[in-house]
């Protein structure tokens, strides 16, 4: 007996039940969801390389007929519709070959750059923060972008124990690509900050806004900073949100971002920027 057609309980879990597309040269989608099952980089809880899986097994509550007969999502808050038409696709996960930080980095530059190559919108999900930095290094040759880096920290530092490549890292390692422009942090907070990566933020320009100066001056003081008009990578770390809300993240600081917040900081950052990538 075939299980009753459209449960979310039922089937493969692909990303919002989007076309599993396993051939590169076949893909035709607006937005091409991609996993990144690797934790081998973190400093304290591992786990992120599940990620991607509970994110799909989740996520089938929000499955569409994805193509250009997609009816989309109504909103009752807004009276409008959400992806109407949208493509979109599921290209599994890139390859973590166990703790290989290099075989995955080529993996994950691979993948992505084929994604663009097809011209669609690369979709990261799960991976500690290493995983950023060889997602944006696939843009090499494809003009400047900005990154618009939601997170409880700065992921800056430059070198852990020697090793320039860590979970703590990926945006100073950004930073050295020529076609990297700013760099905006949103929701940084924590008592744990190293001050030669906050100095040498600083020092480069970019942009940042504490989680207590939006609390105390409001969201405005986010919305202000935000790059206008820009090609723009999207970053967001779940732990810019409260530990309250999302516990099982690694490294969970307190006081940190809620959902109305992010919601808000990120339609806007949609609204004002061509979004080309995010994770």
């Amino acid at each position: 007996m075939q299980p009753t057609a459209g449960m979310p309980f039922t089937g493969i879990a692909t990303f919002a039940r989007a076309p599993y597309v396993t051939d590169l040269a076949q893909l035709a989608a607006d937005f091409a969801v991609y996993g990144l099952p690797f934790d081998a980089a973190v400093g304290f809880r591992p786990g992120q390389r599940l990620a991607p899986r509970s994110i799909r097994d989740l996520s089938t509550r929000f499955a569409m007929p994805w193509g250009p007969e997609n009816p989309g999502c109504w909103s009752i808050e807004e009276e409008r519709w959400y992806l109407q038409g949208a493509r979109l696709a599921d290209l599994g996960d890139a390859d973590p070959l166990y703790t290989d930080l290099e075989h995955f980095d080529r993996s994950v530059a691979d993948l992505v750059g084929s994604i663009l190559d097809r011209g669609a919108i690369p979709v990261g999900l799960g991976g500690d923060h290493s995983v950023s930095f060889p997602a944006i290094k696939a843009f090499a040759g494809r003009g400047e972008l900005e990154i618009l880096q939601l997170d409880a920290h700065l992921d800056f530092t430059d070198r852990i124990a020697g090793h320039p490549r860590s979970n703590s890292s990926p945006f100073r390692r950004a930073a050295e690509l020529d076609f990297v422009g700013g760099i905006t942090v949103l929701g940084a907070r924590g008592l744990r900050t190293n001050p030669e990566a906050h100095q040498a933020a600083k020092m480069r320009g970019n942009r940042i806004v504490t989680q207590r100066a939006i609390r105390e001056e409001g969201l405005a003081r986010a919305l202000a900073v935000l790059p206008q008009g820009k090609r723009l990578y999207l970053s967001i770390d779940i732990d810019v949100l409260d530990p309250a809300i999302a516990p099982g993240t690694s490294s969970p600081e307190w006081e940190g971002m809620n959902l109305t917040e992010l919601r808000a900081i990120v339609k806007a950052a949609c609204a004002q920027n061509e979004v080309i990538g995010l994770d």
